[in-house]
């Protein structure tokens, strides 16, 4: 028997933090946990955004309730990355957001 494809998703590849950011600083965080699903970044969206000047590093599935917006800085790890763009998929359940997330090339630092 073949293995069928799942239309269900988890979010158990790890936990981020969502801070709001004004002027390259922290300001306060939106959401402290959460929770994610790693994703691969296609070439369609990885050279779009490079045309528009911006190098996408990883891309993430995250609950459609969670509080990020893009402009936001999203750390996962100590990692700081920039949230550049934020898509509604539901294409799996339960729907979600895909967060192309660019590296932040400087570290931002809080109030």
């Amino acid at each position: 028997m073949l293995k069928k494809k799942s239309t269900y998703q988890a979010f158990q590849d790890g936990w981020g933090t969502s801070w709001e950011t004004v002027d390259r600083r922290l300001t306060r965080i939106r959401q402290e946990v959460i929770h994610f699903q790693e994703q691969t970044v296609g070439e369609r969206r990885y050279w779009d955004a490079f045309v528009a000047g911006t190098e996408i590093s990883r891309a993430v599935r995250v609950p459609l309730n969670s509080a990020v917006e893009r402009g936001d800085v999203f750390v996962i790890d100590g990692r700081q990355y920039e949230v550049v763009q934020k898509d509604r998929k539901d294409d799996k359940l339960p729907a979600s957001w895909l967060l192309s997330l660019a590296a932040a090339p400087i570290e931002y630092r809080g109030k």
